[in-house]
């Protein structure tokens, strides 16, 4: 039964010589579950569990069509011969569930994340690229014929696998939009930013040569690079209308970023909030007729897809983060079963990729382990090997949720004992902040939808002494963390020392002039109250004592933090933190080791120098789980929690 709210979003599409049966795609985006550049049993089980979710169509990652395009260790070689069969064996499983199979053909040029030792880089100019730091050499006419070559060759061996199209990566300022402008483009021939889509072009032609009408054939493009040194919207229009009308097409991709740039780069894969609404809010209004438009940037609800497809925005929609987080969103969206939702921390998905690690999921601990854990259903099961057991939960944040929802997915009963008055524990404080707002909101609604589905009961406001968890036969210890708190602060007199996580609590408790943030560096706290203060309209002074702010979080979010306080507002203070000496809050550089008096007229100080257990270990009870068992991020304390679960229920 089709859900009657989504008839556009469930109505088929003729995509060149292939049809999808829905408007919803999985995009492009990197898994690392490659290895030796070709695809694994891990790979192919990704994208089975999405074709069995009922997705129209997947895109398979960027894959190199040259050895000097290979963007990290694990980038699939799609003008290796050997990647034929191995993509045949995924275009099976997917075609078996009705989804369409595609592919992204991609070359980086200058944008290179690859480890060392690294092979040369080679761009349209030898113009250095901001973000990576990346150095390359201009391409001979001989290496640009190489390279077209090798996109005819990777686009055969595509149509030798049996798929079904290819994308050609022409966005976020990889080699073919290189070619689009002088920021990277100096060239005196027949290459130069006066002919930008003459490169792209002969591309297509290599391409249309070697595949004909076989196969779907489409390229993706940048709607707006969202930096300054970047291509515009208007200027990224014009190239679209420019490809649409004289280029071999079937379809156009949009997307937003640019990967040249910080302030780009954090457009990739936007957080919510804090940044512009999704890609579908920017999309003009469709021409009639000409290629089909798709669209993909941080859209997490169906029903705006949905929307966009009945204003003629677009044709199809990339649901992708949403599909990592539930890869049965469109089965589901089709019944009418809520779906697992993204939270948009960018913690598993694109963090794990730049980390060099397999993709995973906050919110679904299958997600990149798809051949070792089922998908979760949140429905109760007769419980395992030995029946019912009653199972206390120390902690209602993230680890001892985790650790409560998969127990009583078990057929567990479980009672969470919760001394604040909500859950959440510190991803609530963190939703005070506007950079985790969304992210708060989405998880905390889960969570009680799952409360209420399954046999978890909650108690707030609520502790438990020894004596009481006699009656339980398992414990787990999710109590979580507190803040560093140095004990020499206590002596200090000549200013007021105000906790990070008490101002963040309540900021309209503390009048805010003359407020100085000290950042030990580690996790966004600091920044989170730069960003309040600056929000509540104050002049801020924000010290960092590490080499970076917020160092263990993903650079696509630091990006934009940093972007954010980069105004005339806040004063950044960097390689410092404040120190207690002889009774006296002064600066101290973190590298020199210089103290010096802190700035004229400090009168507060805002302290955020890192977390410890809220609990000494020999005062924790059952299995430890998550920040009680050492402070860490939202990642290790949902999978904790989860492997503890199982581990009792198993």
């Amino acid at each position: 039964m089709i859900n009657s709210s989504l008839q556009n979003v469930f109505s088929p599409l003729r995509i060149g010589p292939t049809e999808v049966k829905n408007r919803i795609f999985s995009s492009a985006h990197q898994t690392s579950l490659v290895r030796e550049h070709q695809p694994t049993p891990e790979l192919l089980a990704y994208h089975r569990e999405r074709a069995r979710g009922g997705a129209g169509a997947i895109f398979l990652e960027a894959t190199a069509v040259h050895p000097s395009g290979l963007l990290t260790p694990k980038t699939l070689a799609g003008y290796e011969p050997a990647i034929v069969d191995g993509l045949s064996e995924i275009r099976t499983e997917v075609h078996s569930h009705s989804t369409r199979l595609f592919v992204q053909l991609f070359h980086g040029g200058r944008e290179q994340i690859a480890s060392a030792p690294k092979a040369p880089a080679v761009a349209p100019s030898a113009v250095p690229t901001t973000r990576f730091h990346v150095e390359p050499r201009a391409l001979t006419r001989a290496e640009i014929q190489e390279i077209i070559e090798g996109y005819a060759t990777a686009a055969e061996h595509m149509m030798m696998a049996g798929l079904d199209g290819i994308e050609v990566s022409s966005s976020h300022a990889y080699l073919p939009s290189q070619f689009f402008t002088r920021r990277s483009n100096f060239r005196t021939d027949e290459y130069g930013a006066e002919h930008p889509l003459r490169f792209l072009n002969e591309i297509m032609d290599a391409v249309r040569e070697r595949v004909g009408d076989k196969i779907a054939v489409g390229c993706r493009l940048a709607l707006d690079e969202m930096s300054q040194s970047g291509l515009s919207e208007p200027e990224c229009l014009d190239f679209a209308s420019a490809v649409s009308e004289s280029l071999p097409v079937d379809f156009i991709s949009f997307t937003l970023g640019d990967s040249a740039t910080f302030s780009g780069g954090a457009f990739i894969a936007p957080r919510p909030r804090t940044m512009p609404e999704s890609i579908l809010a920017r999309m003009p209004q469709k021409r009639e007729g000409g290629p089909v438009i798709m669209a993909t940037t941080r859209v997490t609800d169906i029903h705006e897809a949905e929307a966009a497809i009945a204003a003629g925005l677009a044709d199809m929609v990339g649901m992708t983060r949403a599909q990592i987080a539930d890869p049965h969103l469109v089965r589901k969206a089709q019944s009418g079963e809520r779906s697992i939702p993204c939270i948009g921390c960018n913690v598993g998905c694109i963090g794990h990729y730049h980390a060099g690690l397999p993709i995973a999921c906050v919110m679904n601990q299958a997600t990149g382990r798809e051949t070792s854990l089922p998908q979760p259903t949140f429905r109760p099961s007769p419980a395992a090997h030995g029946g019912k057991r009653q199972v206390a939960v120390l902690g209602a944040g993230v680890a001892g949720m985790s650790a409560a929802v998969e127990l009583a997915s078990a057929g567990q009963q479980v009672t969470v004992f919760e001394k604040e008055s909500e859950i959440g524990g510190q991803l609530r404080l963190a939703g005070n902040a506007p950079d985790h707002q969304f992210t708060w909101e989405t998880w905390r609604d889960w969570q009680y939808h799952l409360i209420e589905s399954l046999p978890i009961k909650v108690q707030l406001e609520s502790t438990i002494g020894e004596r009481d968890l006699a009656e339980f036969d398992d414990v787990i210890d999710a109590r979580g963390a507190k803040p560093y708190r140095d004990e020499r602060f206590g002596g200090v007199n000549n200013v007021e020392i105000i906790d990070a996580w008490d101002f963040l609590q309540n900021p309209e408790h503390y009048a805010a002039d003359n407020i100085l943030i000290s950042d030990w560096g580690g996790e966004p706290t600091g920044l989170d109250c730069v960003e309040v203060l600056l929000g509540r309209g104050h002049t801020v002074r924000y010290a960092f004592g590490g080499a970076m702010p917020a160092t263990n979080i993903h650079y696509y979010q630091q990006f934009g933090y940093l972007k954010r306080i980069d105004v005339a507002e806040c004063e950044v203070i960097p390689f410092t933190q404040v120190d207690a000496v002889d009774g006296s809050a002064v600066l101290r550089g973190s590298f020199s080791d210089r103290v010096s008096d802190l700035p004229a007229g400090t009168t507060k100080v805002i302290i955020a120098h890192g977390r410890v257990p809220a609990i000494d270990a020999a005062q924790t009870v059952g299995e430890r789980v998550g920040d009680v068992d050492g402070p860490r991020t939202l990642e290790e304390a949902a999978l904790e929690g989860y492997r503890a679960a199982r581990a009792l229920s198993n």
